[in-house]
């Protein structure tokens, strides 16, 4: 024989909790309302808001770059190449070498921890510079073509 199923105890204990939970929740959020409209009331009979003014001290002067330290990523494809390294401003032109790590299918990549700025930089693959074919931003430094990465 089929038997019909119908919702059991606990399913009804499960709905009444729910709009226990409901009930509660508006009735704490009418409160937390009534309580921040009364706050914000008594504040502005003391204070005046004035839009502008709260704007330009919420708004920090703009610096044209970041102190904060990030990492960025130096990267370029270079099938066949044995040894690929990065030549950079911050690493005074090689003499403190940056390998990139070479992976799959030529791939080579490396991470550097910069500040915001620009950089300028190269890269060396096998001894003969190669500019990286990502970054359209370059520049002449004594004779050199070298790219640009902008950090902010």
């Amino acid at each position: 024989m089929n038997r019909i199923k119908r919702p059991g105890a606990l399913f009804a204990v499960f709905i009444f909790l729910f709009a226990l939970g409901l009930l509660w929740f508006f009735t704490v959020a009418q409160d937390y309302y009534d309580y921040t409209a009364k706050t914000i009331e008594a504040a502005a009979s003391t204070a005046p808001l004035n839009k502008g003014s709260v704007l330009a001290v919420a708004t920090p002067a703009r610096t044209p770059y970041n102190a904060e330290v990030k990492y960025r990523k130096f990267f370029i494809t270079a099938p066949g190449a044995k040894k690929v390294e990065l030549q950079a401003d911050f690493n005074r032109w090689g003499q403190d070498p940056l390998e990139l790590k070479g992976y799959r299918k030529g791939y080579f990549e490396t991470s550097v921890a910069l500040t915001g700025g620009e950089y300028k930089y190269v890269f060396v693959v096998d001894g003969k510079d190669v500019l990286d074919p990502s970054n359209q931003d370059r520049t002449d430094v004594n004779g050199r073509t070298v790219c640009i990465k902008t950090v902010r």
